[in-house]
């Protein structure tokens, strides 16, 4: 079905068209003085008028731009403006503590001392967007070395405020990764967050208006036991569709350092209808371990996962299971419909690079699929350093365009985010790096601008991002409602880095999800948006982005051209049932509230 928005609201107005679970739409709803109708079917060939019914001519599209040339001129310099301190996030993380005052202890080198495993903890920095009070504007959770961490809560004008304590969010543990997710689909955001120096997980459950009570044991997500958690990134996704959203938490642990030989590497099931949010451990029932996979490709006694993602790469609505992994132990698991998962990382052409860190992806040549970049280590020991971007060529078979697209040294790189700053309708790529104490301490944030076919130009001082203080967890997102995005980089030690994006020029479209059921953000929604008939179609999934310890917000952003004529459609797929709307004349500007 194809309906037509037939007024454009202002961003703090955000149109909104929901429907029933089955896709069916209503013929017209209404929100702030905005009526979305369904349009006069007619045979001609023409495009609706989305007011009148009636036709008009279409005139030829533009030509599509030609991603081939590899000569696409830079944009306009520069477009970011660092405002880290006028938004109050002139933060202090912590320390970078030597032994023996370190939060773990190395039971293998002396195993009388204390404090002396510190390795982990320079991993810490993470980053999650979540609009947690439901007031439209969305809020930061950044995590300390030490703890207990801030809860930032969106003011609307610029700024931030630390509401963490006020909010219920001030135990002390010391964070490893953060998600936002509604584990029980009532329509508020709860947090998860691993451990690291723990020997449990947590979950804060959102009360409804804001306030977060802690029930990690109770929901099944805790996994306590007594053995010592270096928790890493949470991945949020409903892989076995049944329209609740299941987790998966990482864990970066050796069997030779830590005291006990086990994986805490987990898929965590929701319970769904039976008990919603509430989870079960079916990680051994699906046949992951990590720890046979580090033996299998020669990896240190242990299981290193950093980055997981529930993210569907052949089409068929199930998304599959990665994990981008230390040691040269990624991973990709074909999810086989059935709820159980298959390892391809071999025959898809993955796993490649020597030190995984992060994770984003995106479809950065816009030919329908999710690409893939993985962040790594360039290092001078390994035979082949250095990043990946892995391009999607369908059939769960990937290429690696690293050095056509020039993307390979990162020094050492942790977050990373595909992300249209400059509006121009197709996806660039930033990545966070920086470790301490080596040649990579100094290491500069990079943004590589996307020409097509490469080879893509850093252009990240040029462009107003200049940041040198440890980065780790990345983030894009619209802090400020203005519809380009701003980029947010956490940092292990030193203070984080929030860029404001003041893009000149261009249009753009927000769309978020109410999915319904169980997953009221609609994650793994895939929404296509062409402007004009006949050219390029720009894909993104809802909860796909930014996968290293924290996350972005659940939307989905696209940039077009300088033009106020109305977007030809946008198409939204819902993975549960395979339900597929379009809406015609959409027009630009706007944040569009979509659901089910």
């Amino acid at each position: 079905m194809a309906i037509s928005i037939a007024a454009c609201q202002s961003p703090d107005s955000p149109v909104s068209v929901e429907g029933s679970s089955s896709g069916a739409l209503p013929s017209s709803a209404s929100e702030g003085g905005t009526t979305v109708s369904e349009p006069v079917a007619d045979s001609s060939s023409g495009a609706v008028d989305s007011t009148s019914g009636s036709t008009t001519d279409s005139p030829e599209p533009p030509l599509p731009p030609d991603l081939g040339s590899g000569k696409v001129p830079p944009p306009p310099m520069p477009n970011f403006v660092e405002v880290t301190e006028a938004a109050g996030l002139d933060l202090d993380p912590g320390e970078i503590m030597p032994p023996p005052f370190c939060v773990l202890d190395n039971i293998s080198s002396h195993p009388d001392d204390l404090g002396d495993y510190c390795l982990p903890e320079r991993a810490l920095g993470a980053a999650a967007i979540g609009d947690f009070d439901g007031d439209g504007w969305p809020d930061i959770f950044l995590t300390r070395v030490q703890g207990p961490d801030w809860l930032l809560h969106n003011q609307g004008d610029g700024t931030f405020v630390d509401v963490a304590e006020a909010r219920g969010l001030s135990r002390p543990h010391v964070t490893g990764g953060a998600a936002w997710v509604d584990i029980e689909g009532d329509g508020d955001l709860d947090l998860m967050l691993t451990a690291l120096g723990d020997t449990r997980h947590y979950l804060y459950v959102n009360d409804g208006a804001g306030f977060f009570s802690e029930e990690g044991v109770e929901r099944g997500v805790a996994l306590e036991s007594g053995f010592i958690r270096v928790g890493t990134s949470v991945a949020v996704g409903d892989y076995d569709l049944d329209g609740f959203v299941d987790l998966f938490v990482g864990d970066w642990r050796s069997t030779i350092a830590l005291d006990g030989d086990v994986d805490y590497n987990r898929l965590l099931r929701n319970r769904g209808l039976l008990g919603p949010g509430t989870f079960e451990d079916v990680t051994e029932q699906v046949g992951i371990d990590m720890r046979s996979v580090s033996a299998q490709v020669g990896a240190p006694p242990g299981a290193w996962g950093f980055a997981p993602a529930f993210v569907d790469l052949d089409g068929d609505r199930y998304p599959e299971l990665t994990l981008v992994a230390d040691f040269g132990a990624s991973r990709l698991w074909w999810n086989d419909g059935a709820g159980g998962f298959v390892d391809r990382t071999l025959a898809a052409g993955i796993g490649t690079e020597g030190n995984g860190m992060g994770s984003t992806f995106g479809d950065y040549d816009d030919d329908g699929d999710l690409d893939w970049f993985v962040s790594a280590i360039m290092s001078p020991s390994l035979e082949d350093p250095g990043n990946r971007m892995f391009r999607n060529e369908g059939g769960l078979v990937f290429s690696d365009v690293t050095d056509e697209l020039d993307v390979r040294d990162g020094g050492w790189g942790w977050g990373a985010s595909m992300f249209d700053f400059d509006l121009d309708g197709d996806l660039d790529l930033a990545l966070a790096s920086g470790f301490p104490a080596t040649v990579y301490a100094n290491d500069p944030v990079r943004l590589w601008f996307n020409t097509g076919a490469g080879p893509w130009p850093e252009l990240a001082v040029e462009q107003g991002v200049d940041y040198q203080r440890q980065g780790r967890g990345l983030v894009a997102f619209d802090y400020d409602r203005d519809g380009d995005l701003d980029l947010l980089v956490h940092s292990n030690t030193e203070s984080p880095g929030l860029f404001r994006n003041d893009q000149q020029g261009g249009s753009w479209l927000e769309v978020t999800t109410t999915g319904g059921f169980g997953n009221s953000q609609g994650i793994g929604v895939e929404v296509r948006v062409q402007e004009t008939a006949g050219g390029p179609v720009q894909l993104r999934t809802i909860g796909v982005g930014s996968h290293y310890s924290g996350q972005a917000e659940a939307a989905a952003y696209f940039g077009f051209e300088d033009g106020d004529a109305p977007l030809h459609r946008v198409e939204l797929t819902w993975p549960l049932t395979g339900t597929v709307l379009e809406f015609e004349e959409v027009p630009r500007n706007q944040h569009l509230r979509l659901g089910s």
